[in-house]
């Protein structure tokens, strides 16, 4: 539905020649430029991830491999992309199962009883949205099913998704976009109240929605929000893609105040040239042709043809202690060469594939 919406908003901004960046966006058929002329994005294409998903089987000379993807275009277009990448390094697919929006508990079942069918396939490959990947773990757990997983970021760095089932998700191997918090971030947030935030509409409902009061005593069956309540360390954490807002916000700043400072030499603020702005000539020139350091001093490169992106290599060992989360993924500008980092040693491994 998220991607609808999008493409939506995509289809009515190209019309206008507004630029739209995404931060979280990573659907291959926005990188469509006949039909996406106007958007940009500070995550990469799924692509790029299956990719690294089939460099990861490679290396580890798993040659016989079965396959779980969501319906739907994050599931189904990022298993297909896995599966031309797959063919590439001579990796085959045992068997291809697919879970549908509406599954109830016993199609999860029969997805666990299929792939044990395949019992020399011990790999399997997900490329599935969240709720999708809790529901398959918690069916490997009735089942009492052992296998070594290889999952993309709708698995990510999520402890929610193996909570109970930590004994099946041992060894598995997870992908994220690496980011870095943004500690300035930290500060500003953990610095706002109600009395202090006046400029956002929403704030206010945020806050009786995260300590479940009321402000105004609006709402009677709630108690009345202490004055001393603060977002701190204890019941906040900073979001993975906060990163990627920063970078779209900065991205734009950026690509405005360069066109302000080339249309407009002699002043700091709008000249005549810019009153009525071309969307076209800030895409095009400005906004695809940025270069800045961002706040975690990483080169973002907003490109709509990713030069260079890198995924995080997590391994997820008994209890959720992720080790190796210092391992990437990074491609090559010049090729689709792939390399893992460092000691690859310390990943843990179910028995069965020790």
């Amino acid at each position: 539905r998220g991607l609808q919406k999008l493409k939506a908003v995509a289809n009515l901004l190209r019309l206008f020649q507004i630029p739209q960046i995404s931060y979280a966006s990573t659907s291959a058929k926005l990188s469509d430029k006949s039909r996406y002329d106007y958007f940009a994005r500070t995550v990469p294409p799924d692509f790029y991830q299956a990719k690294a998903m089939a460099e990861i089987l490679r290396f580890f000379n798993w040659t016989y491999v079965s396959t779980v993807a969501s319906e739907g275009d994050y599931g189904e277009t990022g298993i297909e992309a896995f599966e031309q990448e797959a063919r590439l390094r001579n990796i085959c697919i045992a068997t291809a199962e697919k879970v549908g929006r509406s599954n109830i508990r016993k199609s999860y079942d029969s997805v666990i009883r299929e792939l044990l069918q395949k019992p020399n396939a011990r790999v399997v490959v997900l490329f599935m949205r969240s709720d999708d990947s809790r529901e398959l773990i918690a069916a490997a757990s009735r089942a009492n099913a052992s296998f070594t997983w290889v999952a993309s970021d709708g698995w990510g760095a999520q402890e929610s998704i193996i909570k109970g089932s930590e004994h099946v998700a041992y060894g598995a191997i997870t992908l994220e976009l690496a980011s870095q918090p943004i500690r300035p971030f930290d500060r500003y947030f953990q610095s706002l109240n109600p009395y202090n935030n006046h400029r956002n509409p929403w704030f206010r409902d945020f806050w009786e929605q995260k300590f479940q009061c009321s402000l105004q005593n609006k709402h009677n069956h709630r108690r009345p929000c202490d004055k001393h309540l603060a977002i701190d360390s204890s019941n906040y954490e900073q979001e993975s893609k906060i990163m990627f807002v920063v970078n779209a916000v900065y991205a734009m700043a950026h690509a405005l105040h360069k066109m302000q400072r080339t249309l407009c030499p002699n002043t700091t603020k709008l000249c005549d040239a810019m009153k009525i702005l071309d969307g076209k000539k800030l895409y095009k020139d400005y906004l695809l042709k940025i270069n800045f350091t961002e706040v975690c001093s990483k080169w973002l490169l907003l490109l709509y043809l990713f030069i260079k992106m890198v995924y995080t290599f997590l391994n997820i060992a008994l209890y959720m202690k992720v080790l190796c989360s210092n391992h990437i993924i990074s491609e090559a500008s010049s090729s689709s060469h792939f390399s893992l980092i460092d000691n690859h040693s310390e990943v843990k491994w179910t028995e069965k594939n020790q």
